[in-house]
């Protein structure tokens, strides 16, 4: 799990019209997948994964947001059913990607009217 905890993620205003936006837990996980994900520093720095993606363990998830496994994969499976995410189960590591991390965290200056 990422131990830079710099920085910020964009969150628009937009999010209310989602339709998942009223259930606290999928809210929950959405936002923890953001802000967990790697992303294109300023410097170019090379990242281990490509931008909008991590890895975690899903008990590492579970304590940190404070739900239960099955909350966590309930979560997890509307997320990915919805087109949110993508997540791959490798034994004990979970790898999860926002699928439209680019879009949702892009660089100043670009039109989101998507």
């Amino acid at each position: 799990m990422q131990e830079d905890k710099k920085g910020y993620v964009k969150l628009y205003r937009k999010i209310e019209d989602w339709k998942y936006f009223r259930d606290p837990y999928v809210l929950q996980v959405f936002i923890f997948c953001l802000l967990h994900c790697e992303y294109v520093k300023e410097d170019n720095t090379i990242a281990k994964f490509r931008s909008g993606t991590f890895e975690t363990t899903k008990k590492e998830m579970c304590d940190i947001l404070g739900i239960s496994r099955d909350k966590l994969y309930k979560c997890l499976k509307i997320l990915k059913d919805d087109g949110a995410i993508d997540y791959c189960l490798n034994g004990r590591i979970t790898t999860v990607r926002v699928l439209k991390y680019d879009l949702y965290q892009a660089i100043m200056n670009r039109n989101f009217d998507e």
